[in-house]
């Protein structure tokens, strides 16, 4: 049998090769690092040849006091060569990891599916609205459709193909959240275990992530009620860097063939691909606009650079440094083509909601919303008010929990930057570094439009803040764990206490009565007015849209102004047809609540326009009127 012929090739040679530029200049997705870690199936971390680790860890088998220390050396052997308690153990952590995934997964599709109707309302409706005036309309973008904000790359495309298999109503709007829970699901546990090279950390990782979305009510609207900027943005980060880590995988295997001098053509190419497709989503996400390019684009490639740039491994002048730069401003580029391609299709039209929230406030305000901040952190993340209440209670006990919870996700990220120069230069480290700069790209976004801008009349517009710190705090302690950090131990402790806040989510979603809907206001007042026999009518925006998605469509009601100048149709996440006389129809109404009934008739239209009959109910303490009419009563 003929013998394989190695060239044997000297250490000089090797350094002088290394030194040629040919590669960089050609390759445009990834320079290999230095400290290239050895890959061999793109996602974990490669381990010696099963003899050559047995050998390398494992000194001489004696009957000496030392044999514990010998099979503690052993325990990242290959599997074959560990010990049946190493592999139990291994089994029962991937086991529990997932075990604790389904249960969490469990509880977020019971609550799409059932307990999210109880706390349905009409901010819920946009995605899908969005979606029906593109159906409707034929177009990307309907012109006679108001928009709150302008998201053509999200849930809401999805969407389309959903309601032209189910209709409009409630089926369609909750596929389309479970496809929307589907995808920032299974790119977390991706990205997670692309990163930590452990796929038990991408189960609990991705559980931790679900269950602190199901702590208030106002997280789970935004996540998983409807879908804006805010959850989207969250989404397109861990895509985007799931992608990216995969490139810098594929780099580091390309490597390593090089050096053995195999071929190494179809690990480029498939890498080549994965940069070009990840070209392709910062166009897509460009398309979304200014919250794209501010939640995702801008620190994407914002942590790309730095984390290269501020590297004292590489001079600034390096090949690696120039190619690092490319790429990013690659990045850039395509988002900002992106946000010409839309801009292109919107034929002038305007996102009056959109736009607001990037407006500056006025200075004097500035103070106190900084000092707002605080209290919208803990209040997002599940802590509630309640005074005279004590710490023992059964009460106070799971406000403690939230409490803390809310602090260490505050901290986590703090000391995950203090530790930044101990993650290495391999991919992991690399990762880490640019999950670092991602968070706090993010929260300075965040704090400014909060600060100085209009952001800090709500709460859970600090989402984004929340989002990073959870998945930085995720990713930093897995780090800690699979490399045996100093830290290590400390942080295991510091996460228990967001795991406790994440179970009492888990287990008050899993409360939640299955038809909790039969007690929400808008399925009762659809009800009301299905007994008797209205189908077409006008509201406040509170009561219009969430009644016509809950019928399926089937009583349309339209967002109008009602003041003591009468009722006018109010452009906001509606369209103009939606105004339009009816032949057809017969009955016409206007639902009045609180002092917009005893402002309407006060007003002209009223005493010019007698209703033909009136009717009364109360729904959870709240009293509606509503004013029958036999003709449109609403004029374009």
């Amino acid at each position: 049998m003929d013998k394989e012929i190695e060239t044997p090739v000297s250490d000089a040679t090797d350094k002088e090769v290394s030194e040629i530029p040919t590669d960089e200049n050609i390759d445009l997705t990834e320079v290999p690092s230095d400290t290239a870690e050895d890959v061999v199936d793109l996602t974990e971390e490669a381990v010696p040849p099963a003899d050559e680790a047995f050998t390398e860890t494992v000194p001489e088998v004696t009957e000496t006091p030392d044999a514990a220390a010998a099979a503690d050396a052993v325990a990242e052997a290959p599997a074959h060569k560990r010990s049946k308690y190493n592999i139990i153990a291994d089994i029962f952590i991937f086991a529990a990891a997932f075990f604790i995934f389904i249960c969490t997964v469990g509880a977020a599709v019971y609550y799409i599916i059932y307990a999210g109707k109880y706390e349905f309302h009409a901010d819920c409706t946009d995605t899908i609205m969005w979606a029906n005036a593109s159906l409707e309309s034929g177009k990307l973008y309907d012109p006679s459709f108001a928009y709150a904000c302008f998201l053509p790359f999200s849930t809401s495309t999805i969407m389309i193909p959903l309601i032209k298999i189910f209709g409009f109503g409630m089926t369609a709007h909750i596929a389309g959240m479970l496809c929307f829970f589907i995808l920032i699901t299974l790119f977390m546990i991706l990205m997670i275990r692309e990163i930590t090279g452990n796929t038990p950390a991408g189960f609990a990782g991705t559980a931790l992530f679900i269950s602190i979305t199901l702590v208030t009510p106002k997280l789970r609207e935004i996540f998983w009620g409807h879908t804006i900027y805010y959850s989207l943005g969250l989404l397109f980060l861990v895509i985007g860097t799931f992608l990216y880590a995969r490139i810098l995988s594929l780099g580091s295997k390309e490597s390593k063939l090089k050096k053995e001098g195999k071929n190494h053509k179809g690990t480029f190419l498939h890498k080549l691909i994965l940069f070009m497709g990840l070209c392709l989503f910062m166009l897509l996400s460009g398309m979304n606009g200014i919250s794209g390019l501010t939640l995702f684009a801008l620190p994407f490639a914002g942590a790309i650079f730095i984390e290269q740039f501020i590297n004292k491994k590489y001079s600034i002048l390096s090949g690696k440094t120039a190619l690092v730069t490319f790429r990013a401003l690659v990045f850039l580029i395509m988002t900002v083509v992106g946000n010409m391609l839309n801009n292109h299709l919107l034929y002038g039209l305007t996102a009056n909601y959109q736009n607001a929230n990037s407006e500056f406030s006025e200075m004097n305000s500035w103070i106190s919303h900084l000092q707002k901040l605080p209290i919208a952190w803990f209040r997002l993340l599940g802590v509630e008010n309640i005074p005279d209440v004590m710490f023992t209670n059964k009460q106070g006990i799971p406000n403690i929990v939230y409490i803390v919870s809310a602090l260490i996700l505050a901290a986590m990220p703090i000391i995950a930057t203090i530790c930044y120069k101990k993650y290495g230069n391999d991919r992991k480290g690399r990762m880490m570094r640019i999950w670092v700069w991602l968070h706090w790209a993010v929260t300075a976004v965040v704090l400014m439009g909060y600060i100085c801008g209009v952001l800090a009349v709500a709460d859970w517009r600090l989402t984004p803040m929340v989002g990073t710190s959870l998945i930085l705090s995720i990713l930093f302690v897995c780090w800690a764990v699979t490399e045996n950090a100093d830290c290590s131990r400390i942080v295991s402790l510091l996460i228990v206490p967001v795991f406790a806040a994440g179970f009492l989510a888990f287990s008050n979603v899993m409360k939640m009565p299955k038809d909790g809907y039969k007690q929400n206001t808008w399925y009762q007042l659809a009800d009301f007015l299905d007994e008797h026999g209205l189908t077409r009518g006008y509201s406040t925006f509170w009561n219009a849209n969430s009644i016509t998605l809950i019928t399926d469509g089937k009583i349309k009601v339209s967002d109008v102004y009602i003041d003591d100048k009468g009722v006018s149709m109010r452009r906001y996440q509606s369209s103009t047809k939606w105004y339009k006389d009816n032949p057809l129809q017969r009955k016409y109404f206007l639902i009045l609540e609180g002092d917009e009934r005893s402002n309407f008739i006060k007003s002209d239209d009223y005493k010019k326009d007698i209703p033909m009959n009136t009717l009364t109910t109360t729904i959870n303490d709240t009293k509606y009127t509503i004013f029958v009419y036999d003709h449109n009563i609403v004029k374009k």
